[in-house]
């Protein structure tokens, strides 16, 4: 938090020190790759980085100025992960596994560090930083006998016998806050590339449909599609020398830290219009 103030005041300076005669416009659109990854009560070690999935998007930005923008764009993703290829002993017994898609619309404001202009050979690069909001969709599916099952529908913490549990159904549509930075290089008049790490802040815990504790099984059987909401709640009766895991009250995950999605990847845009709208004093093209 105390980062984030930072760069917040830093970045407030920045902006009442620029020259208001800045006066042009620049409007660009441009596509992102790279790979996206989750970190949760599954995800939760160095290992799991191996379950990087690919990702990539669209968007367009439009510069205020050669140090302010805003940012609008799509994205869509996935992420998996699985108890099985962690070290830690609970994992590996608890033995659950998820994937899920991710689809984001996202909106952000990016603040470049030094002056970026496609037209003064001495600002062609800079590193930036951003803050925005997204919305995005999620739905986590186990794997189980032969064919991925939506998770949400099935309550596997008791979701569906809220009166018992004291748990709601989560939304699988989600707003999250996404932050991060990079650097942006001027290749032309026309063309920027640049390279970002994007954090995304949640507000569910339940990207991998993990969070609390084990629902009583005899309640999660009576629950509409119980049999499969049992099977996939405790999964550890699969493992042949282990003793099933899964009694109600129960640790299943971590109640107290929700979970995060991040994407790095590369970007290229390409400038569409250049447009000057004069001022007092004259204004100058970036």
């Amino acid at each position: 938090m105390k980062v984030l103030k930072a760069i917040c005041i830093t970045g407030l300076g920045w902006l009442l020190a620029m020259p208001l005669t800045a006066s042009a416009q620049q409007h660009e659109i441009g596509f992102w790759g790279g790979m996206g990854h989750s970190f949760g009560d599954i995800n939760n070690s160095r290992k799991s980085i191996q379950f990087a999935e690919p990702a990539f998007g669209m968007f367009y930005r439009h510069n205020f100025n050669t140090r302010l923008a805003w940012y609008i764009g799509g994205a869509f993703g996935s992420t998996y992960g699985e108890d099985a290829i962690s070290d830690d002993l609970f994992q590996q017994t608890r033995n659950l596994s998820y994937r899920t898609g991710l689809w984001e619309v996202a909106s952000r404001m990016e603040l470049n560090f030094f002056s970026l202009s496609r037209t003064k050979k001495n600002e062609w690069f800079s590193p930036f930083v951003f803050a925005g909001l997204a919305l995005y969709h999620f739905n986590p599916q186990a794997y189980y006998d032969g064919q991925w099952i939506d998770l949400q529908p099935l309550g596997t913490e008791g979701q569906n016998a809220e009166e018992l549990s004291g748990l709601d159904p989560y939304y699988r549509y989600q707003v999250a806050v996404p932050l991060g930075g990079g650097f942006k290089v001027a290749l032309s008049k026309n063309f920027t590339f640049g390279v970002e790490l994007n954090w995304h802040k949640l507000f569910t815990d339940y990207l991998d449909d993990v969070s609390s504790v084990y629902f009583d099984p005899a309640l999660l059987a009576i629950q509409p599609n119980g049999d499969l909401a049992v099977a996939l709640a405790d999964r550890s009766a699969e493992l042949s020398d282990i003793q099933p895991i899964g009694g109600g009250g129960r640790q299943r995950g971590d109640a107290l830290h929700n979970d995060a999605y991040v994407y790095a990847g590369a970007f290229l845009s390409y400038s569409i219009v250049n447009l000057k709208c004069p001022m007092p004093g004259g204004g100058k093209k970036f």
